[in-house]
């Protein structure tokens, strides 16, 4: 015992790694890489290294210009590494980089306050939904969650530490990791440099942010890692490249309902277990945090601001920055980029701060009884349901039967019944540090249950398993394959390994003229669209049929006299 007090930050840091690697590393190639964006990244990657050219990206046989090149350069590292182009290779990177956005989440926090809040802040945001979800995916999401996330926390630190010698150096650390950030979210990558200067403007320090030294350093930072791609692309294309990528980014987009609606889901959905107990502290103390952010600022100059800052505790600054973060990332999310999932995601970081709080203190102070009480019972009641409406639902049961994943039926009814009425009982008998681990148990509980059985499901369910085995035909037959469908399916291209040509389903001239001019050429389409096909009076074979896909071709004369022969009716002499 007295070697683990001894070192504790070694010892907290190896059980965060242990779970984070059974949470985020396993399983990583034991599914198929995902429609839409996760196989048009590795695609663009595995291109530049058939083609030896890793600064002019295609995707398709087209120059791809929407994102910088680091997420393509890391999975193409990866490849390089392993010696292979695989799905485990092109996702370990990311899962890499949650398990050092955590392990230095923990650090951090540990310099701030103390190991033990650190580790139970740390191991919220490991065991949250959305983390452990997106972690396994080979996309740009988690490259800038911890990239922006490693920015924020260097803030952290030098608004909250005294290590003058270090200071330069924090700096350096707060703009360099907005740079990859830009490199991997565009012009959203600007955040954590909005965010740091929110920050400093609530400490009263925003003199710090435009010091000389300050601003030399972050200015020669963002110059050295932006600047080489965009005068290479600038030089390559002209300022359409500038016009292209500002219109990707354009901040001025709106999202649409739909979207602000689908974010909110996968936020609330994304922090399981841990978002009822935030929305609680949230939604019981907003308008405490809303007047004391008003009074705080209001009609102060900076030095007032920077004296009534040092009169707060580390705990009330942490979480107050913390809030200015949650708040700031989601007004910018409001505004801006409820379209980009990444923007989402980061939210997450400080809401499981301030989550961790308020755990914290229920834990190990004996407060927050009320919050954590209603909290806990809420979403285990919810899990207590499903579980319930699983078990006399039988068309799930006979849906997950017919996937294949039937035999998970019993371990998801004993995770989403078993850890929920423990962790109620806990609750309601004081027995703190059960309902703690609960939460932790279900989730990693739960990770293991889906992954990767749960993306089979989504890839079986979304059609997209049908497409991969028609690329695998195609190859094994040795024929082009075609696409005729409402949306480009990058999964094709990926294991069909050659470019595709995509056509939208609505042009008919088009196949027509396709089916005809390449006899032999393979054209995938949506079952739903045979019948306009047909009424547009064009003849086709069909050879290959499932639930959602199909593949056609030309249809012979010879076929088409045969089939016109069958279906005459016969004449019956009396």
């Amino acid at each position: 015992m007295n070697l683990i007090k001894n070192h504790q930050t070694i010892f907290f840091s190896m059980i965060l790694l242990l779970i984070c690697f059974c949470l985020y590393c396993l399983n990583l190639g034991e599914f198929p890489l995902m429609d839409y964006d996760e196989t048009k990244y590795v695609l663009i990657a595995k291109d530049a290294i058939h083609n030896q050219n890793w600064i002019d990206l295609k995707l398709n046989g087209n120059i791809f210009e929407e994102y910088s090149p680091l997420l393509f350069w890391i999975i193409n590292f990866s490849f390089l590494i392993f010696g292979e182009i695989s799905t485990f290779a092109a996702r370990i990177p990311f899962a890499l980089f949650s398990i050092i956005g955590i392990i230095f989440l923990f650090i951090v926090i540990s310099k701030i306050l103390t190991r033990l809040y650190a580790f139970i802040i740390s191991l919220i945001l490991a065991t949250c939904f959305g983390f452990i979800v997106f972690s396994h995916l080979a996309t740009n999401d988690m490259l800038f969650v911890n990239s922006t996330m490693l920015s924020v926390l260097s803030s952290f630190l030098i608004l909250l530490t005294k290590q003058k010698h270090t200071k330069h150096l924090l700096w350096f650390c707060v703009y360099f990791s907005s740079a990859i950030a830009v490199l991997s979210g565009g012009l959203f990558g600007l955040l954590p440099l909005l965010i740091m200067i929110t920050m400093h403007i609530f400490a009263g320090k925003l003199k710090d942010v435009f010091q000389p030294k300050n601003l030399f350093i972050g200015i020669c930072t963002l110059i050295i890692v932006l600047s080489p791609w965009f005068i290479y692309m600038i030089k390559n294309n002209g300022i359409d490249f500038i016009k292209d990528f500002f219109s990707y980014y354009n901040i001025f987009k709106t999202a649409g309902i739909r979207k602000y609606l689908y974010n909110i889901a996968l936020f609330i959905c994304g922090f399981m277990p841990w978002i009822c107990a935030f929305l609680w502290i949230i939604g019981s103390k907003f308008n405490d945090i809303c007047n004391s952010v008003i009074s705080y600022i209001k009609d102060d100059s900076q030095d007032k601001l920077g004296e009534k800052w040092k009169r707060l505790s580390k705990t009330e600054k942490f979480l107050s920055l913390n809030t200015i973060v949650f708040f700031t990332s989601l007004i910018f999310v409001i505004l801006y980029g409820a379209k980009y999932t990444y923007l989402i995601l980061f939210l997450m970081v400080p809401a499981s701060c301030i989550s961790g709080h308020y755990w914290y203190e229920y834990i190990f102070k004996k407060q927050r009884d009320k919050s954590i009480f209603f909290a806990t019972i809420l979403p285990n009641i919810l899990f207590i349901i499903f579980s319930t409406v699983l078990i006399f639902g039988h068309n799930h049961l006979n849906k997950l039967s017919v996937y294949g994943y039937g035999y998970l039926f019993v371990p998801i009814v004993a995770t989403f019944t078993i850890i929920p009425i423990i962790s109620i009982c806990s609750v309601i008998l004081k027995g703190r540090k059960i309902a703690f681990i609960a939460n932790l148990i279900l989730m990693i509980s739960l990770s293991f249950i889906i992954s990767p059985n749960g993306y089979n499901f989504i890839v079986a369910n979304s059609g997209q398993s049908e497409l991969i085995k028609f690329a695998n035909k195609a190859n094994k037959d040795k024929v082009k394959i075609s696409a005729f469908l409402p949306s480009k399916k990058y999964s094709l291209v990926y294991y069909y390994d050659k470019n595709i040509d995509f056509h939208n389903n609505n042009d008919y001239e088009w196949l027509k003229n396709h089916l005809e001019n390449n006899k032999n050429d393979y054209v995938v389409v949506e079952i739903k669209s045979l019948w306009p096909i047909e009424e547009q009076n064009i003849k086709y074979q069909l050879l290959a049929s499932e639930k959602r896909y199909c593949i056609i071709k030309y249809l012979p004369k010879a076929i088409e006299k045969e089939m016109e022969q069958e279906s005459e009716p016969e004449v019956i002499i009396q």
